[in-house]
């Protein structure tokens, strides 16, 4: 399936419509813990929210960059990318990702990740990584390479994590927040000390 991927500073005014519609509907998912940043009828004052953060930061405008995925006309997913405020060798991805329900099981995230992936190599970064919460922590099983039972498409080069996947065992401090991480060195040369920003509970 083919999918039409606009950074949000390029969308049209009517593209822009469609995504903040997107955006109410995905906060009403409340199954779903990250609902409540991706929308508040007061999101101008609201700056967990996600339209607070692409109108009143420069997080994904002068340090990264969000996309919105069209299939058409329809916005089915969004992501960003942005350098590590921690690391200034690494980009820190799939960022505020959200999938529509319907398109959940059809490799959004993984042409989402390229593309960002391409930002950080472009951008010279040498290494690029995803982060979890606690709650989402077991999606990082998504990303290794073997599962009982399961055949996986090969990666390509483009692809995140083509060149490894590195997993830290215990979580860090991000944007103030535990996370979970994994990484791809896009330089065998990347270092980090990771234990300077490790969670202390």
């Amino acid at each position: 399936m083919s999918y039409t991927i606009i950074p949000y500073k390029q969308l049209s005014s009517h593209q822009h419509e469609i995504f903040f519609n997107f955006l109410r509907e995905a906060s009403k998912e409340t199954s779903q813990p990250a609902h409540e940043n991706m929308w508040h009828d007061d999101w101008q004052s609201q700056v967990h929210t996600l339209p607070y953060l692409l109108t009143h930061t420069t997080r994904f405008t002068v340090n990264g960059t969000y996309n919105i995925v069209f299939d058409g006309d329809i916005v089915v997913a969004c992501s960003g990318v942005y350098a590590s405020s921690f690391c200034p060798n690494l980009a820190i991805a799939g960022t505020r990702t959200w999938i529509s329900k319907d398109y959940r099981n059809k490799s959004v995230a993984r042409n989402t990740l390229a593309n960002e992936k391409e930002w950080a190599v472009e951008n010279k970064f040498k290494a690029v990584g995803i982060c979890f919460n606690d709650y989402n922590k077991n999606l990082i099983n998504i990303w290794k390479r073997y599962r009982l039972g399961e055949k996986r498409t090969p990666r390509k080069p483009y692809h995140l994590f083509y060149n490894g996947l590195n997993e830290l065992d215990f979580p860090v401090t991000i944007q103030y927040t535990k996370q979970w991480i994994i990484y791809e060195k896009l330089y065998e040369d990347f270092n980090f000390d990771w234990d300077s920003i490790k969670w202390k509970s």
